[in-house]
């Protein structure tokens, strides 16, 4: 009775024939109740069937040599049909609901914010050998605990802040600020930022401390914070330019002949998912490669493990051009770090030969450039 009840329905159809009468006539010849039919056009009627005849009705307008499509649905059998289309879908969302309810009861990153005098390594070590790792349960930790203990790891901590985000966990550490050091200089002073030898000295205000040709430190004083002749001198805020021949030291080893192993390109990755240490393989690199660099990206739900070929290539290189390039390399770099002022002024080269196929290129660079800087 049941049954019998599910499978009530109705189907929708538009046949399309030359002759839909004739179709009708067949529908009712062979005991297949077509219901509030509606003539759509010359050659096309619009019926309803139960849905246990559509078999039927397929076949016979077929036989016809009709055209049907279906143009609406009705009724509990038609829903339980879609229901059991779709039954894989609801199946594999309740099973990714449910995992991903499982996994947010966990820590999978721990996020560390520190200053200047302990760094996150420390923080992170001292957290392992309490037991605080990715992978635990958000249940088993406990922040004030945390918070307590980091504060006690270092004198120079202030202050822990520990909370847990989603599946991280952040931790905060806050430092003590130091005084800064006044034993070497005194406020309204100008003086050498770097070593170098003086070559030319412009005073806005004060009196300079050096001379052309003087060899000064990092640190010393440049310029006197007062003014005027012996008898007549002012106390001022010392100002200028100090310009001076400074020197900065490059190296580069260069292979110049041999083989020597370059990527080709190719990579091959390990994907993997890291649960309480244990490792779930999305995805298994073959790695057939005779020599590889390998990168680890771990830390996460997710980690890779990337392969990148590496081949043997035949290198011959000229020495003087390979000399001549690598030195003006070492110098495009060095601009890029020095200001808009200074001058490169000269550049000496030495070259050591470490083995047959490589040399060591030590270019030694002298920059003119201010050297000044205000200590206010």
């Amino acid at each position: 009775m049941i049954l019998n009840k599910l499978k009530c329905g109705k189907i929708t159809i538009e046949v399309s024939s030359l002759i839909p009468e004739k179709i009708l006539n067949l529908l009712w010849h062979n005991g297949i109740c077509a219901s509030k039919i509606v003539k759509v056009n010359i050659t096309t009627v619009r019926f309803e069937v139960p849905f246990v005849s559509y078999k039927d009705v397929e076949l016979l307008v077929k036989k016809a040599n009709g055209k049907m499509r279906v143009v609406g649905k009705s009724g509990i059998i038609v829903l339980l049909l879609s229901i059991k289309r779709k039954i894989s879908l609801c199946v594999g969302g309740g099973v990714f609901l449910i995992i991903l309810y499982l996994l947010s009861n966990y820590i999978w990153a721990i996020n560390i914010e520190t200053k200047n005098n302990l760094s996150p390594f420390e923080v992170r070590q001292e957290l392992s050998l309490a037991g605080i790792k990715p992978g635990i349960k958000k249940s088993d930790i406990n922040v004030y605990d945390i918070e307590k203990k980091m504060e006690d790891l270092n004198s120079e901590v202030m202050w822990v802040r520990a909370r847990i985000e989603g599946s991280t966990l952040s931790i905060v550490v806050a430092e003590k600020v130091n005084p800064p050091n006044t034993d070497k200089t005194s406020c309204n002073q100008v003086v050498a930022k770097m070593d170098g030898e003086v070559k030319r000295a412009f005073t806005f205000s004060g009196n300079p401390a050096v001379v052309p040709g003087d060899i000064v430190k990092k640190g010393d004083v440049l310029i006197l914070p007062i003014q005027g002749k012996e008898g007549f001198e002012k106390e001022v805020n010392p100002s200028g330019t100090i310009i001076a021949n400074t020197f900065y030291e490059k190296l580069m080893e260069i292979q110049i002949s041999g083989e020597k192993l370059e990527r080709t390109g190719k990579k091959d990755m390990d994907i993997y998912l890291n649960f309480w240490n244990r490792k779930i393989y999305l995805k298994k690199a073959i790695n057939d490669f005779k020599s590889y660099d390998k990168i680890e990206e771990t830390g996460g739900l997710f980690n890779e493990v990337i392969y990148f070929e590496r081949t043997g290539q035949n290198i011959n290189l000229n020495r003087d051009d390979t000399i001549k390039e690598s030195s003006e390399k070492l110098q495009a770099s060095l601009q890029k770090t020095l200001t808009n002022d200074a001058k490169i002024i000269e550049k000496k080269i030495s070259v050591e030969d470490i083995s047959e196929a490589k040399i060591r290129i030590k270019v030694i660079f002298t920059v003119e450039q201010d050297i000044a800087e205000n200590i206010s």
